[in-house]
């Protein structure tokens, strides 16, 4: 089955974990999609999100990916995560994508000079 997924990869200087990172949630937000109250918490623009268009009940949150993920060996050990999506449908979490700072052979193999960080997100779990 086709789906529907966005894909982006920074490379620079630094890794720019955190440029995707934002990218993360600049998507979230675009398609209406809030983030847990404890994900919240742990920001400092917490307040700001009173302000947030979202769409009931449908929030996200980010987590430390597992290492036995099957995409864990993409990422360099314990610079990636994993988004959470908990829909009106399942009511639960389920892994909609992942991102984090690429592993030094990933680099290698598709000849990439510099530290590189990428996401990878399933957007038909958010339509």
């Amino acid at each position: 089955k086709n789906r529907r997924k966005i894909c982006a990869v920074y490379s620079g200087p630094t890794s720019g974990f955190e440029v995707i990172h934002g990218l993360v949630d600049r998507i979230m937000t675009l398609t209406e999609v809030a983030p847990e109250n404890g994900y919240i918490a742990n920001s400092v623009k917490g307040g700001e999100e009173k302000f947030r268009v979202s769409k009931e009940g449908w929030f996200y949150t980010i987590a430390e990916l597992p290492s036995e993920d099957a995409v864990a060996g993409t990422y360099f050990p314990g610079r990636a995560a994993e988004v959470l999506l908990t829909s009106p449908d399942s009511g639960e979490r389920v892994q909609i994508g992942t991102f984090g700072i690429l592993h030094p052979e990933v680099l290698t193999n598709f000849d990439i000079q510099y530290p590189a960080s990428c996401v990878e997100l399933d957007l038909e779990s958010l339509l």
